[in-house]
């Protein structure tokens, strides 16, 4: 099952390689690998990390424990319930803004999967989400999402 999923995956990164030869040659002449350039480089590295996937999987067939998803787990259900956390964040983004939802949601991910030293977290939840907010704020210019009332007021005095 798993070398008809590789080689589903390498199909397609194979369509994607083909049609990434088809963008526009725009040429800048700081621009060294031109548009499709960078998609091939990751195309090309995902296949060959995909081969090696492969590979490992060919030769250490029959070895081992079987994997697979076993609902009964403990570490399936921590999976499933960090994925509906993920959605609620990303739904909630818009309302809550980035700041406070990503600290938010570091604090829950972290206690979710078993961390339980709360000095810790937080500090290390107030440093990512700074950091992240000041390089895409304001080094790159992203537009990250304020939130709405109050919390998009503070968010300005931020980014």
């Amino acid at each position: 099952m798993e070398l008809l999923f590789n080689a589903f995956i390498a199909l397609i990164l194979i369509v994607f390689f083909i049609t990434s030869t088809t963008f526009d040659k725009v040429s800048v002449s700081t621009d060294k690998i031109g548009a499709n350039g960078f998609p091939q480089m990751i195309i090309i590295i995902s296949l060959i990390l995909l081969a090696y996937i492969t590979y490992d999987h060919i030769k250490n067939k029959g070895k081992g424990k079987k994997s697979g998803f076993n609902i009964q787990d403990k570490g399936f259900k921590i999976m499933i319930i960090n994925i509906l956390l993920l959605a609620i964040y990303i739904f909630t983004m818009n309302y809550i803004g980035f700041i406070l939802g990503t600290f938010i949601f570091i604090i829950v991910a972290a206690w979710l999967m078993g961390y339980r030293e709360k000095v810790k977290t937080l500090i290390f939840s107030l440093v990512l989400t700074a950091s992240i907010t000041l390089v895409f704020g304001k080094v790159f210019y992203v537009a990250l999402p304020r939130g709405v009332g109050l919390l998009r007021e503070i968010s300005y005095f931020i980014y």
